[in-house]
């Protein structure tokens, strides 16, 4: 099974890369790659430089979604955003990295689908984790936020998380 990590050098990404290689599994399959990609060289787990590829880009740069899903990963998670305070201090970059950044992964991942449609096997369906966030919901919270809970952001960082969904 092959694992693209995007945001892998943040809290969540280098949590979750350390997790999968400590587990060696996901989903009862042996992880052979994991590929961790962010603004800065994330750091391979301990013990995993051989089966780990890092990688130093922006995502929301034209053609960089295109080039991370090329190799087909099996799971791909996608856990990088500018959060509040930065996405609140610079608007544009807020949009770029956490709408456009997003859409780009995802007219990527549909694009390499439909070239793998077109190679005679069985077209290419990676699993894809996108992580919210709770600034989507905007406040007050109820005690239990069901699926019915209507969405009223009242951030910018929380209408690009929900326009991501």
């Amino acid at each position: 099974m092959k694992v693209l990590i995007i945001g892998a050098a943040g809290m969540l990404g280098a949590k979750l890369a350390a997790r999968l290689a400590a587990d060696g599994a996901l989903a009862g399959q042996e992880i052979q790659l994991l590929t961790l990609v962010d603004v800065v060289a994330p750091r391979a787990p301990d013990g995993w430089e051989d089966r780990t590829e890092t990688r130093a880009t922006d995502l929301s740069e034209p053609g960089v979604a295109g080039t991370l899903v090329a190799a087909r990963p099996d799971v791909v998670y996608h856990l990088a955003a500018i959060v509040s305070g930065e996405a609140e201090a610079d608007l544009d970059k807020g949009y770029r990295i956490n709408l456009d950044g997003t859409r780009y992964l995802f007219d990527a991942v549909r694009a390499e689908h439909d070239a793998s449609a077109g190679d005679g096997g069985d077209p290419w369906v990676p699993r894809v984790v996108y992580s919210s966030s709770i600034a989507v919901f905007g406040a007050p919270f109820p005690a239990r936020i069901d699926d019915d809970f209507q969405q009223t952001p009242r951030t910018s960082y929380g209408v690009q998380k929900l326009m991501g969904e």
